[in-house]
């Protein structure tokens, strides 16, 4: 490997040495790193599916909540995109002004709006299916099986502990 090369993989990987409290730079910090992974991967797929299908990156977000789930409210998919309320209407607006979704008035709950993807975002959908497999599978490549178990199984328990520290924190804010 080239020099150039070599202090370049370097400067990206994180120190492996231990900081103390108050030395934490930014590359080893989780917040930090799975932001720019995941701006990363957003910008990845927006190039994508902007090219592609026309699509900002709300309204593919919003599509594969559709694609995954069966007819779920405005508050889910905001829940599921991480995108708030408003966010998921104006982007269901404009998709339905261009026929790709329906939304309908929940039976049950009058309040809520249920929501369905039309034939013509059902194919864009089908259409987007192999750029991600092969993104995933161009992903999971640079691990070795072994390192992508352990990957898998850090996410899940990094997951757990962020939800009981969010619980944590609102539980302190309840007890005010």
């Amino acid at each position: 490997m080239s020099t150039l090369i070599s202090q370049q993989v370097k400067m990206l990987r994180p120190s492996m040495k231990t900081h103390s409290r108050q030395e934490l730079p930014l590359n080893r910090r989780f917040g930090y790193r799975f932001s720019a992974i995941s701006r990363a991967l957003a910008q990845h797929t927006l190039l994508y599916v902007e090219r592609e299908f026309g699509l900002n990156l709300a309204e593919y977000r919003v599509l594969t909540v559709l694609a995954d789930q069966d007819r779920p409210s405005i508050r889910d998919i905001a829940s599921h995109t991480q995108m708030d309320k408003a966010q998921v209407t104006r982007a269901l607006a404009d998709m339905i002004g261009r026929g790709l979704v329906t939304q309908i008035v929940d039976p049950g709950d009058r309040r809520l709006r249920v929501v369905k993807m039309t034939p013509a975002a059902t194919a864009i959908m089908a259409k987007t299916l192999p750029f991600m497999i092969e993104r995933q599978a161009r992903l999971e490549a640079c691990l070795s099986a072994s390192e992508l178990r352990v990957l898998w199984k850090a996410l899940s328990v990094l997951s757990d502990e962020a939800s009981r520290m969010i619980a944590e924190a609102q539980d302190r804010e309840t007890r005010r």
